[in-house]
């Protein structure tokens, strides 16, 4: 019999993304599909020719119910569900934000997990076969990726079929890793998105003023990916290579220019905690 998986949040980009997987298994599962929104529900009718459930009549006898909802609204949405869940039904949240900060109410007979793609990693991407797959930099798909996933809470004995499932939404996966909450909001928010992101984006800044500066447009962004690619490569050991001589000195001279000596506090247990809870909510 099919398992019954209840979607919130359907209509969205996230929610449409692990439809789009779990429709094509109704052997394994039976969706319910919650979406609120009129745009939403316009595109759960075209995508997938199917009209959206209320959300008493979704969670009615869900064995899991997963969160494809704005992070800023996933402890609302949870204060409203948590309540009317079955006993030894399972909560999946698709970020580990609302988990970490405390915005999902307990219950002792219920069970909360969270899961997050990795995104398709950027090496693995030179292996796929088809140049649909390369290009799938999100994961919608067609590229392999990894899964993270952290029980919260609840029955040791349901996290095989969560993770199961977890890994449909996101297939195809190339490995899944079960980690604490507190690793997984290590990995995002901090490492991400405060780290890795805001990197990336001083990157950019730095190639558009160049362009700013009179330097060609197409030689700066030819210099900017071509260099980042291969700094990528060589800083994390990708190649049997080393950065020159003159590329390390210049490197350790900016470090003291581009950031603060305490910039690991990012990643201290209250500064995350901090993120998280600025991310679902204040």
């Amino acid at each position: 019999m099919p398992r019954i998986i209840t979607i919130m949040g359907a209509g969205g980009a996230m929610g449409r993304r692990i439809t789009r997987s779990l429709i094509t298994m109704p052997q394994e599962y039976e969706l319910r599909l919650v979406e609120i929104s009129e745009e939403g529900r316009a595109r759960i009718a075209e995508e997938f020719g199917a009209t959206p459930v209320p959300q008493a009549e979704a969670v009615a006898g869900a064995e899991t119910i997963v969160l494809a909802t704005p992070d800023r609204i996933v402890g609302t949405v949870a204060a409203e569900l948590v309540p009317m869940m079955d006993p030894g039904s399972s909560l999946l949240s698709l970020d580990p934000a609302a988990a970490h900060a405390g915005r999902i109410p307990h219950r002792e007979d219920i069970n909360v997990f969270a899961c997050h793609p990795t995104h398709p990693p950027l090496y693995d991407l030179m292996a796929e076969e088809s140049p649909e797959a390369r290009r799938d930099f999100w994961g919608g798909g067609k590229a392999h990726q990894a899964l993270v996933i952290a029980q919260v809470s609840g029955d040791q004995g349901v996290y095989d079929a969560v993770e199961r499932l977890a890994q449909d939404m996101f297939a195809p996966i190339s490995r899944t890793h079960r980690i604490t909450i507190e690793h997984m909001a290590l990995l995002e928010p901090a490492m991400s998105e405060s780290v890795t992101n805001s990197c990336i984006a001083l990157i950019k800044k730095t190639r558009n003023l160049l362009i700013d500066m009179g330097v060609p447009e197409g030689a700066a962004k030819d210099f900017c990916m071509g260099h980042l690619q291969i700094g990528i490569a060589l800083i994390f050991e990708e190649l049997d290579w080393k950065l020159s001589a003159g590329a390390i000195q210049a490197q350790e001279e900016a470090t003291e220019v581009l950031f603060k000596d305490d910039w690991e506090r990012i990643l201290q247990p209250e500064m995350v905690l901090k993120s998280t809870r600025s991310i679902t909510g204040g």
